[in-house]
């Protein structure tokens, strides 16, 4: 669908901090970034002379990751593959990868006690490892694979260190958003867990149920942090439902307010978890805009995909926003299976009556370990498979008859005169003409692809 703009991968950045905090010496190669071949990437590798590799696999990245394990093997190095693949399916995708060991579910505290296993004993063999929590290890025995048991989820995430941001060639990133005005831009991720269960999404495999989060003290020192030292102006918090638990939310605009911090922020939250004295309190604290999943204009999909929120409640949210003055944001999906074509229609004619400041018209895709995953393959739904994910067709549209009306929709909407001078207003006439000119590429490219 096209390559989104480069942010720090947060991830990598809580597995960095804490080994750091140990007393670990971290090189970080995000090859997001540079794109390099898995040959020219041994170079760097060589001249690192690392005692262990590890290596992050989504269910976007896993031919990728293969070609690079594959190279990286004649150095003789021990490697870990960890990242969200590995948790949905740990022996299927060591398998795929020829992999020998798999971190499962969060890494932090798993990353640590590999590390301090090599240290003490001077190799990762399954017989040093087969204790340790939070494992798929290849056996010794006609390449079968172990899973060691389950880590427990990090309880208190406050105990987590900052991001060692000076680790990341941080300038490279994307340095502004089109939803905030002010820049440079920095990213944080202060909660884990989602309480719902959402057909279409397979996060709470990797996150678990329980939300989990950072007390208010620790997150706005880190914002501190990074406006201090890295000169950071906006943030977007990038985890899935920032405003889940409404004390932590008002405590933490409370003490931005307290502490004068001149940031601008955005974050994610559902439109029935939002009130107007929270949002108030959020505009006031430097919250500029919010991203909300409407997904879709229609009761019957929204129950579909177990979205537990009502038309009704999605407008009363973003009216609510439009009162106070925070820039809303609203994903609709199209090409849901069991959406009827009516029904795309009036997910569409359900944006515009919203007016959100910013739409993203997204076509269904399936992601590995969600319901609707399961639901595409039983009735012979897909299009085509693009590395872990399916691009499915739903009953009444083909996947590019899905891609077309994404793109046939989503530009007659951005180019309609108030849309079109809203985003000249928010962003400027010469950021606006960029962002169209990279669309316009992305739907070249995606065509040529599909």
């Amino acid at each position: 669908m096209g390559k989104l703009p480069p942010f720090l991968p947060l991830g990598l950045g809580f597995l960095a901090a804490v080994l750091k905090r140990a007393g670990y010496h971290v090189e970080i190669l995000d090859n997001y970034l540079y794109c390099k071949k898995a040959d020219e990437l041994i170079e760097d590798v060589r001249s690192i002379k690392p005692d262990l590799i590890g290596i992050s696999v989504t269910v976007a990245t896993t031919s990728t990751v293969d070609s690079i394990i594959s190279v990286l093997k004649e150095e003789n190095i021990p490697m870990v593959i960890g990242g969200p693949q590995v948790t949905i399916d740990p022996t299927g995708t060591l398998k795929r990868l020829n992999a020998e060991i798999g971190a499962v579910g969060e890494g932090e505290n798993t990353i640590l006690e590999l590390c301090r296993v090599l240290h003490d004993t001077g190799s990762l063999s399954f017989d040093n490892l087969k204790e340790v929590n939070g494992l798929v290890l290849k056996t010794n025995k006609n390449g079968k694979y172990y899973l060691t048991p389950n880590r427990q989820f990090m309880k208190k995430l406050d105990t987590l260190p900052f991001i060692p941001v000076s680790l990341f060639p941080y300038q490279k990133y994307q340095q502004n958003t089109p939803e905030l005005k002010a820049s440079p831009l920095g990213w944080m991720s202060t909660s884990r867990g989602c309480p719902w269960n959402c057909s279409f999404c397979s996060n709470i495999l990797v996150w678990g149920r329980q939300y989990r989060y950072m007390g208010p003290k620790r997150v706005v020192d880190e914002m501190d942090y990074l406006a201090n030292n890295f000169g950071i102006r906006a943030i977007d918090f990038r985890e899935d439902n920032f405003t889940v638990n409404r004390k932590r939310v008002l405590e933490i605009c409370s003490l931005i307010k307290e502490r004068n911090l001149q940031i601008e922020w955005m974050c994610e939250s559902r439109v029935d978890i939002v009130d107007e004295e929270l949002l108030t309190s959020m505009k006031e604290a430097g919250c500029s805009a919010i991203y909300f999943g409407v997904e879709s204009g229609t009761q019957r999909v929204l129950d579909l995909l177990r979205k537990d929120i009502t038309l009704e409640k999605t407008e009363r949210a973003l009216n609510l926003c439009k009162k106070i003055g925070i820039r809303t944001i609203a994903a609709i999906m199209l090409g849901i299976p069991q959406q009827t074509l009516k029904e795309n229609y009036e997910s569409i004619d359900f944006i515009k009556k919203l007016d959100p400041d910013i739409v993203y018209f997204n076509v269904f895709m399936g992601f590995p370990g969600s319901d609707l995953y399961d639901y595409i393959v039983q009735h012979d739904l897909i299009y085509k498979k693009w590395e872990e994910i399916i691009l499915p067709n739903s009953e009444v549209l083909t996947w590019p008859e899905k891609l077309k009306l994404k793109q046939k929709v989503e530009l007659l909407y951005n180019i309609s005169p108030k849309v079109l001078f809203r985003h000249i207003k928010r962003i400027g006439l010469i950021r606006t003409a960029q962002k169209g000119v990279l669309t316009i590429r992305r739907y070249m490219q995606s065509r040529r692809d599909f």
